[in-house]
């Protein structure tokens, strides 16, 4: 070889852990840059048995409205110098070739942002690829899931508006059958029922801040009527409910209206919108899931494990929840 070396040395030069002298590693490095050679790194895979790459899978709902999840995961892997393979799906109930055309990677695990398919995951663990589920529950043997407690949070959301006074529900959801709004719905509905609504009503569609603004504008005349209180799904959602209720309802936020929405987005701390909502801690699910990773690697055998993490309730401007705010 042009570095007058072995193979192997070569190979170890590029491994920073790896035991080569520091003048061998300068001297093997040089000579790769003056020839143009760079690190294949699956063939280095396919001989240390291991990528050091996890495929990272979100959905499109994800990818556009809650970034700060995916930023969270590439931190943690970068923390712990793993490469993140991105892997997008349409929704939690499509693309399936997309998954399956993930195996084609050398990949050391998968941390899925979008629920799977028994078969899929069944699988990704045929190849020795472990699979675990961020911001999803889902029922497999040997797998593990991490996400925040969004029952709980929702129910808190419930008798925070509650006890100010709230008796008449508006509820903006996504899909129908979307596992993370699903539950945060019912974990609210359920609440708001059981300590007496007079009103409740639900809105399906798809956790975009278009579509939270349409759906207030397309039931303008019931909401000025018979709403006090707006639930959403997601903060995009509540984002558009709060400009529509502002700028084409004429509702004034939160003496007419009380808004809440969940997940604490960027936008939802600004002035602009003062977004009460549920803060997720998305630095410690991400590094949660990385752990419960590397440790089913380590010991593929283990029971699966459900972790679930608090949310934050975070109060802000748009929604009543003092008690002595109650409009008669």
């Amino acid at each position: 070889m042009a570095a007058g070396v072995a193979q192997s040395t070569v190979s170890r030069c590029f491994q920073e852990d790896s035991a080569i002298s520091p003048d061998t590693r300068a001297h093997v490095i040089a000579v790769a840059e003056r020839l143009g050679y760079r690190p294949n790194a699956v063939a280095r895979s396919l001989i240390l048995g291991r990528s050091n790459a996890i495929g990272v899978i979100v959905n499109h709902y994800t990818l556009r409205n809650n970034p700060d999840l995916l930023h969270a995961v590439s931190a943690a892997l970068a923390q712990q110098q793993l490469t993140l393979l991105l892997i997008t799906v349409a929704d939690d109930d499509d693309d399936h070739a997309t998954i399956q055309n993930a195996l084609e990677f050398p990949l050391d695990g998968v941390i899925s942002c979008a629920t799977m398919s028994l078969d899929d995951i069944e699988r990704f663990k045929r190849f020795g690829v472990p699979v675990v589920f961020l911001n999803r529950q889902v029922a497999a043997t040997g797998v593990d899931c991490v996400s925040t407690d969004n029952d709980t949070a929702a129910r808190d959301l419930a008798d925070a508006l509650h006890h100010a006074g709230h008796r008449r529900y508006l509820c903006i959801a996504g899909p129908q059958g979307a596992p993370v709004s699903e539950t945060r719905l019912g974990g609210f509905s359920k609440r708001v029922r059981e300590l007496g609504a007079a009103q409740l009503d639900t809105i399906h569609t798809d956790f975009s801040y278009e579509q939270g603004s349409a759906a207030v504008v397309a039931r303008a005349a019931h909401i000025r009527r018979d709403v006090d209180a707006i639930f959403c799904a997601n903060d995009q959602l509540a984002l558009g409910v709060l400009d529509a209720c502002r700028y084409q309802l004429a509702l004034e936020i939160p003496k007419d209206m009380s808004v809440v929405g969940f997940d604490d987005v960027t936008e939802a701390s600004r002035p602009t919108y003062g977004l009460t909502t549920v803060r997720q801690q998305t630095a410690r699910l991400a590094e949660k899931a990385l752990d419960l990773l590397m440790s089913r690697r380590l010991k593929p055998g283990t029971r699966a494990r459900i972790v679930t993490l608090p949310g934050e309730l975070i109060r802000r401007q748009s929604a009543r929840l003092d008690p002595q705010d109650r409009v008669t």
